[in-house]
């Protein structure tokens, strides 16, 4: 058992404690209308049914099934009142794995399969969900309940009782046997269900590449061989669990018959009456009614316990975002790179960059394909740290700065656009809460949105579909433009905006970043000579070194850029 992982679970029942302790005492309560009912069973039959009183046989007969309906009612009480708090734990977990997941660094998911991390996340919460209601509404009410049933048995006849407890320590093997071979199949079925979750995302995905490629037949054959260990694991663990759950309801099951064994031999010597067996076997049949989720529950437990150590190592993974400062300011604009040295695995991007970006100021940044214009731009949003030199925003180190506030100023177009499903208003106004949709609209006319949206049958309510799939790619584009504009950023990071754009789009995009009233400090990466024109300073990035490119209007120039794979 992984007590660390078990002590972070607990934490999410802090402040239920009463609704706990009242689950508890109703179980108490619960356990006490056992006494009287087997109590009865014995009067019924050693009085009752001796002296032929069939009326008090019915009278009490009605009483036992009014005490079976009041315990009853108390299991449904006792269980609303667990199910509530498994609920609200989960709730709280999930939160916390959710706000977890945000404090992961880029590279934590460049290096991860987000397969792998969206089932673990989905499937095992549902499973610790599952275990954590047959544990709470379950295991610890029918614990409490057979105590005290056990109790109500060495009152009515210890040497019964001690018949019976010749089955625990044959129970005991079986779980030391069986639980270990459990717990290995749960294992080896989480890996192959993680692989069939993993499967499924990834041909979903893919699919248009999948068509062109002709890889249906490739891909299914993959996936068939998925779905092959996903039922054979499936099916031994199931087979394992009933066989487990099977075997120790038979060693129950064959202690009863022993004190029936017993039981019949003690009252043909006359040391026994009828009413004493039968109401002895009654409690044991009601103990065997508490024991029978303890016993049949263990597979299950086993289940959500890997899952909750699945989970504890997501939480305690020992990965952070590169900054953790809090001091909020109020940004202008000004970026500044000082010294900035970055590498990727032990390869040398950018040394000593120096940059500084202006209020107001609109720059443009040229370079062939992986000189590291991208890195820059994921190191002003804060997506990295360099490993040498620092960079600040409004004189303020990034270090000190609460950089998701910092965010909140930087408008960013990336060069593929992220959509996602929903309407073109829901991913336009994504964050940016605008107190009127003049706003938005005013967003999608300077991106050279708002015409071709006006023509859509349902206009800015029309669905985007997955990923953007109904949209062509320079909609894709123009609708991203629209969001960074939305949200007035002091900082406007554009990288290569026009990739998916017209001729006529770009003048268009051109003439109204020209024209814009509210003016941001613009970071363009591009290779189209209509952008970088706006630039009031264009630097050239080469073998990880930054210069101001002093010709960049000359023609030839911009050719040899172009060919070089532009930005």
């Amino acid at each position: 058992m992984n007590l660390s992982a078990w002590k972070y679970y607990s934490k999410f029942y802090r402040g239920s404690q009463k609704r706990l302790i009242l689950s508890i005492l109703v179980s108490i309560v619960q356990s006490l209308t056992v006494l009287p009912i087997v109590l009865l069973v014995r009067y019924i039959f050693d009085e009752i049914v001796a002296n032929g009183n069939t009326k008090m046989l019915v009278l009490i007969g009605l009483g036992i099934i009014l005490l079976n309906i009041i315990n009853s009612a108390l299991t449904l009480w006792s269980r609303h009142i667990n199910l509530g708090l498994v609920k609200a734990a989960i709730q709280r977990m999930r939160e916390d794995v959710l706000n977890r997941i945000y404090t992961f660094s880029r590279t934590y998911y460049n290096n991860s399969e987000i397969g792998k991390i969206h089932s673990n996340i989905v499937q095992d919460t549902h499973r610790l969900d599952t275990m954590s209601y047959l544990l709470i509404a379950n295991l610890i009410p029918g614990f409490i309940m057979a105590v005290a049933v056990s109790a109500i048995l060495v009152f009515l006849n210890w040497y019964l009782f001690i018949v019976m407890l010749c089955a625990i320590p044959l129970l005991i093997l079986v779980n030391r046997i069986l639980g270990k071979r459990v717990k290995e199949k749960v294992q080896a079925w989480r890996q192959t269900f993680r692989n069939f979750s993993k499967g499924i995302l990834f041909i979903l995905q893919i699919i248009d590449l999948t068509r062109i490629q002709s890889a249906e037949h490739f891909e299914k054959k993959q996936q068939k061989t998925n779905f092959d260990k996903l039922r054979s694991a499936g099916s031994s663990l199931m087979w394992l669990q009933t066989a487990y759950s099977t075997i120790q309801q038979t060693i129950v099951a064959s202690s009863g018959i022993f004190v029936l064994i017993f039981g019949g031999i003690a009252i043909l010597n006359g040391s026994m009456s009828m009413g004493e067996l039968l109401s002895f076997y009654v409690a044991v049949g009601l103990l065997k009614s508490y024991l029978g989720p303890l016993v049949t529950s263990v597979p299950q437990v086993i289940e959500g316990s890997e899952s909750l150590i699945s989970l504890h190592n997501i939480i305690t993974t020992n990965d952070y975002v590169p900054y953790s400062g809090n001091r909020i300011i109020e940004f202008n604009g000004a970026v500044d790179l000082h010294s900035v040295y970055f590498e990727y695995n032990d390869e040398p991007v950018l040394q000593g960059i120096d940059l500084t970006i202006k209020p107001n100021e609109i720059i443009a940044i040229l370079g062939a394909n992986g000189a590291g214009k991208t890195t820059i731009i994921n190191l002003i949003l804060g997506f990295y740290r360099p490993q040498k030199g620092r960079l600040l925003a409004n004189g303020n180190v990034y270090s000190e700065l609460n950089i998701e506030h910092l965010r909140r100023s930087i408008g960013v177009v990336t060069q593929e656009p992220v959509l996602f499903t929903g309407t073109i208003a829901d991913n336009i106004t994504y964050s940016n809460h605008p107190n009127d949709s003049e706003q938005v609209i005013q967003a999608a006319k300077v991106a050279g949105a708002h015409e071709f949206i006006e023509s859509l049958a349902e206009g800015y309510n029309t669905l985007v579909g997955e990923n953007g799939i109904r949209l062509s790619g320079g909609q894709r584009q123009r609708i991203a433009i629209a969001r960074a504009f939305l949200r007035q950023p002091k900082l406007l990071i554009l990288d290569e905006p026009t990739n998916h754009l017209d001729d006529a789009a770009v003048q268009l995009l051109v003439h109204n970043l020209k024209e814009m009233r509210h003016k941001p400090a613009i970071l363009m990466i591009s290779h189209d000579e209509e952008i970088v024109n706006l630039a009031q300073k264009v630097y050239l990035l080469k073998n990880g070194k930054i210069q101001l490119a002093r010709d960049y209007r000359n023609s030839t120039f911009m050719k040899t850029i172009s060919a070089t794979g532009g930005a």
